[in-house]
């Protein structure tokens, strides 16, 4: 069976590996297509799909932007999008400033608090890449004041600790209507890491597809089998496609491998060619 991994990070945002790398992976692993999916940007899409043309494995031009639901990060993910589409650019101006702001203020707490960091550094040793809480985890473990990327969030920058900043986000509502304008097919991604108890998340699910939701990430590295295959009941019994793949970011997440997550992942050609019948049936539709 052909295998693909329809999320997938690069440089462009947190991950480790440059689009062309991701892409020289996954044709090295033999997987059919790829989705280039960073956090709210679009940078590494066009490296990736020149890579793409060279190597001969399919990259599908995506996107993961960050939402809120009830004053929680809900991941609307983008296929087939324009990468440099007008729609998507006050969302991402916007996106861009509010984190940089919100990194700036981080960083100056970590330094006036005495911890040698600072943005010069961390843009130095990330160049072009969208800075935020893993950069500034990493460099902290590359100083010295933690072990490893988790502990930094676990004593420093997770939710609740001493440096740690809610983010602005647009709504879930906003985000499904940004893809939709750049020609894209919005997703909902891994329904069941957002924390939700089950009547919760039923009410996330309806939400989605109200506001126009064509796709739920069934096949996800963190899912369990029950999970999947509840997911998958539930798209085809409301007409949805589904989606999946790995969240890898290189050794950013070690434990999550490109194209088969932590092992058991296997998404199959399949969902991508019923995500492309469905894109096209909005282009017809105008």
């Amino acid at each position: 069976m052909k295998t693909i991994d329809l999320h997938v990070h690069t440089t462009a945002s947190d991950g480790t590996v440059t689009p062309e790398g991701v892409v020289e992976e996954a044709a090295a692993l033999g997987l059919a297509a790829v989705g280039i999916t960073d956090h709210d940007s679009t940078a590494g899409v066009d490296r990736a799909l020149e890579a793409g043309r060279r190597l001969g494995v399919e990259v599908v031009p995506g996107i993961e932007v960050s939402s809120d639901y009830r004053d929680n990060n809900v991941h609307i993910l983008g296929y087939f999008i324009r990468a440099g589409d007008p729609a998507l650019r006050p969302v991402l101006e916007w996106v861009t400033r509010e984190r940089e702001e919100r990194n700036r203020r981080i960083v100056g707490m970590l330094a006036g608090d005495g911890f040698d960091i600072s943005m010069g550094q961390l843009e130095e040793e990330y160049p072009g890449a969208v800075l935020g809480r893993p950069h500034m985890a990493e460099h902290l473990m590359l100083r010295g004041y933690v072990a490893t990327v988790k502990e930094a969030f676990d004593r420093y920058l997770g939710t609740g600790r001493p440096y740690y900043l809610p983010r602005r986000r647009i709504s879930m509502e906003q985000a499904v209507e940004v893809i939709r304008r750049a020609g894209g097919l919005a997703v909902l991604a891994h329904p069941y890491q957002y924390g939700y108890p089950d009547p919760e998340r039923e009410e996330l699910l309806e939400t989605a597809r109200r506001l126009g939701i064509q796709a739920l990430e069934a096949y996800y590295s963190l899912h369990t089998p029950g999970q999947q295959a509840a997911l998958l009941e539930r798209a085809a019994a409301w007409g949805l496609g589904v989606s999946g793949g790995s969240d890898y970011h290189g050794s950013r997440k070690p434990s999550i491998r490109l194209g088969t997550g932590q092992g058991g992942l296997a998404v199959p050609l399949r969902a991508l060619e019923d995500l492309k019948s469905l894109w096209k049936a909005n282009r017809a539709e105008g």
